[in-house]
């Protein structure tokens, strides 16, 4: 099989940066539990421009969106619930997570519960935030230290 020019160009145009990112990516995706496969992505400037919006008014520091505050420490299978519930899973789900600037890295998740308890145990942190599609939707949680935000903004 051979590559056609233009993707043989595509290729060497990949800086070293993005290459990194691409692995620090992988790597990560590869480290989660609860997820039957994954799929990882440059982000182009067309694609999730409503969750991107919504996910930096979120990271504003005084932003006005409504939330819901839990007061740590807390037991991670209640956040964990409330997460589900708020998000109304009942069946496999595809969530997406924006990561290394314009790396998207898209989730099958098989079980959602296994899935966030391993994003708090490898970013040691409450923090995360995922898009989601069909409907649209973000959820972000931030850890403060003293208090948990969560965000949830549906289209």
């Amino acid at each position: 099989m051979t590559l056609q020019p233009t993707i043989i160009i595509y290729i060497m145009k990949i800086s070293l940066k993005d290459k990194l990112n691409l692995f620090r990516a992988k790597d990560y995706a590869t480290k989660l539990d609860g997820i039957s496969s994954f799929n990882i992505s440059f982000l182009h400037d067309n694609e999730f421009i409503w969750h991107r919006e919504m996910l930096m008014e979120i990271n504003k520091i005084d932003n006005i969106i409504k939330k819901k505050v839990f007061n740590l420490p807390i037991n991670k299978n209640v956040l964990v619930s409330e997460v589900e519930s708020i998000l109304n899973i009942k069946k496999d789900i595809i969530c997406n997570m924006f990561s290394y600037g314009n790396i998207c890295i898209s989730f099958y998740v098989e079980n959602f519960s296994n899935f966030i308890l391993s994003l708090f145990s490898i970013n040691k942190t409450y923090d995360f935030s995922l898009a989601f599609t069909s409907p649209d939707r973000v959820i972000a949680l931030s850890d403060n230290e003293y208090d948990i935000y969560l965000y949830y903004i549906q289209k």
